[in-house]
Formats: structure tokens, sequence, C-alpha cells
């Protein structure tokens, strides 16, 4: 459906939809797609349903009932008063990585900004050894450092210290759940999810308030780790890994898949090491993870890690100048023409320290007239 043909009843509706827990995210686009709309569809009978759309019989019927049960007001209201958006597949808003994924979510819950370079998904045990957890901690650190953006599920174990790691260096994380964002599991994690959006970050879901950490919910987050990260490391896990799940979605999506070596007589790398021999890409560092993004990807975070050192040392010469005259007149403003006449600068040496300024992230104009960027 277009972007502006989704009007508020029909995000209604499709909130109702799809808090019906046994509609996948590519069952309910199914359902849109087959009744032009996810108001249609519900308006259907459930002999219907399940004639026209594949499902059973009693699974329509559950599906009509949960989603009736369903009050949208009620919980848009909630997110609202939770600080929680709530993006519609279809809309600006919606994660450009997810958009052309068949199984994509068709809403997402998030607290914070999904905003970030270079995405890469952390994955792991909720159990690490020592080893996998030293590891776990470097390479997220070292990714932080370089400007990427650590993707995981806040998980107990490999997950929990890739977010530390890169709260910890003040980097942007993003934390994938199994849950409705009203609660957090597991519950010693809420302070670090606060730590994440604090520190520019996002905590999302595609459940509704009320979902709780039912096993089911946790194959349909790795999904979405996977989506939105360009490459996935996997540090350790057994065969029934969640790890694996994430890398296998990872592969479908096209995505690179790297895995941590470890021992062989360790049950916590038997999930890696079989990722290995089916081709994955080792990794002993974050270097190896920055050799398997593209080369404009890598030119991108090169160009951010210098703008972030030069604007943490602060402008110095002609853009020092400007920035000083800008801030001293932080509230009025100053125009381009008054700063060549309050330095006695000819237009050529303004502009240029101007440019460099806003490149930097120093100063925006706004009406015609220069203010510091806060």
């Amino acid at each position: 459906m277009p972007i502006e043909t989704i009007t508020d009843a029909e995000k209604a509706a499709r909130l109702r939809l799809n808090a019906a827990a046994c509609l996948r995210g590519d069952w309910a686009m199914r359902l849109i797609s087959l009744y032009g709309s996810a108001q249609e569809a519900l308006r259907v009978s459930p002999w219907d349903l399940a004639a026209e759309g594949g499902l059973t019989f009693t699974g329509a019927q559950r599906a009509l009932k949960e989603a009736a049960a369903h009050d949208p007001e009620k919980e848009l209201s909630r997110c609202s008063s939770m600080g929680i958006a709530v993006v519609f597949d279809g809309t600006p808003e919606y994660p450009a990585a997810l958009k052309d994924l068949a199984d994509r979510p068709l809403v997402i819950y998030m607290r914070g900004k999904l905003e970030g370079r270079a995405p890469v998904g952390m994955v792991g045990t909720r159990l690490p050894t020592p080893y996998g957890r030293r590891m776990a901690t470097r390479i997220a650190s070292d990714l932080a450092g370089a400007g990427a953006t650590v993707v995981s599920g806040l998980a107990r174990g490999v997950d929990t210290i890739c977010h530390e790691a890169a709260v910890k260096a003040e980097a942007r994380t993003w934390a994938v759940v199994g849950t409705g964002l009203d609660s957090c599991y597991p519950l010693e994690n809420r302070g670090l999810a606060d730590k994440i959006v604090e520190t520019g970050g996002a905590v999302l879901s595609e459940l509704p308030l009320g979902s709780g950490p039912m096993s089911a919910h946790f194959p349909r987050r790795n999904r979405i780790i996977a989506g939105l990260s360009l490459a996935t490391v996997v540090i350790e896990g057994g065969f029934a890994s969640g790890a694996l799940i994430t890398a296998r979605f990872a592969l479908e999506y096209g995505r690179e898949v790297l895995a941590l070596p470890g021992p062989a007589d360790s049950d916590m790398s038997r999930g890696p090491n079989k990722l290995l021999k089916d081709g994955a890409a080792p990794v002993e560092g974050a270097a190896d993870v920055l050799a398997a993004l593209s080369p404009e990807i890598l030119v991108g975070l090169k160009t951010a890690r210098r703008r972030a050192a030069r604007k943490a040392r602060g402008p110095d010469g002609d853009p020092g100048e400007v920035f000083a005259t800008v801030t001293a007149a932080k509230d009025e403003g100053v125009t381009a023409d008054a700063l060549v006449e309050r330095l006695g600068w000819t237009v050529p040496r303004a502009a240029a320290a101007i440019f460099e300024l806003e490149a930097l992230g120093f100063i925006s104009q706004t009406a015609g007239k220069y203010f510091p960027q806060e």
C-alpha cells in the first residue's frame, strides 16, 4: 500500500493484525496484499480467511479473535506516554535495511533513534566462556571505537557484553528484543536498555505492548538483528543456539557472516566452528569485520571518525575565530555578511571557514543566520 494511503484507520487495523500472535509478519503482509488493506482483511469471515488466506480454520478464527481484542488507541496512548515511537512498513520512518525483506515486520515499536553507521550484529550464547567474554568485549569495543554500530538482542551473556562494551565506549548500539517494550527481559538489563537510549541508540521490537518473553518470539527477534546488520558475528554457541538462527537469516538476506574460532572440545564453540566449516569468515578482531564491509562503508566510517575527533578538539585557526563569533551571538544568530564585517575578512576566507564548521557540525544555518549547533 502506497505511503499516502496509510490512514489512521489503516494503521489501527495493522496494529490489530500485528497483535495476532499466530500470524508472522510475512503472513500479515500477504493478507494485506490479498485483500488490499488490513482493514479489509479483518472484515472477512474466518471461513474466507482460511480458504483464501492459506490459514487453517482454527488459525483464522484465532487471528481474527486476537486482532479484535486488541485496542490500538489505548496502545498508541501508552506508547506516547512511554516515549515509544510506532513505525509502520511503507512509511519513510521504516528502516531502509528491512523494507525489501519478504518477512519484514509489519510494525516496529522503538525507543530512541535508529541512527548510526555500519551496523554489525553480534550474537552468541547466554553462557559464554571466559574466552568468549574476552573476545566479545574486545571486538565490540573496537567496532564501537571504529564508528560502527553494534546490534544485538539484549539477552544475557554475549548480547549483554556487546551492548555494555558499546555503551562504555559512548557509542550507539541497537537492541532488538523479544518482548513488548513495556517490559524487559532479562529484568536486570532494564538499566542497560535505558543507557542504550541515552547514548543515542535504540531498543526496538515488532511485538505489541504486553508481549512476554515467549520462546517463539526470539527467532523472530533474531531475523530483525540479521536484517538490520551489514554483517553478523557469531561469538559462541551450540548447534541449536539462537546465534546460529541469526546467522542463517543473515545468509538468507545476503549479509556477511563471521564466526569466532574456538577449541574443538568446547561445546560453546561447536556452532561457530560449524559455520566456519560451512564457509563463514573467521574473526579474530574488529579488523576482520571491517574488512568484510564494502569500501564505501569503510570510507564513511573513517570520515565520521575524523570529524568526531576534530569536533572533540574544537575548531582552531580561521574556523575557530568564526565559531567564537557565532557563539558570542548565539541568541540572535549572525549572517555571513556580518561575519565578514566583524572579522574584517574577505568573503572567500569566511566562506571556507563557515563550510568547514558546518561540515564538522559546529554550526548550522537557520533563516540566513548561523547558530552554534548543540
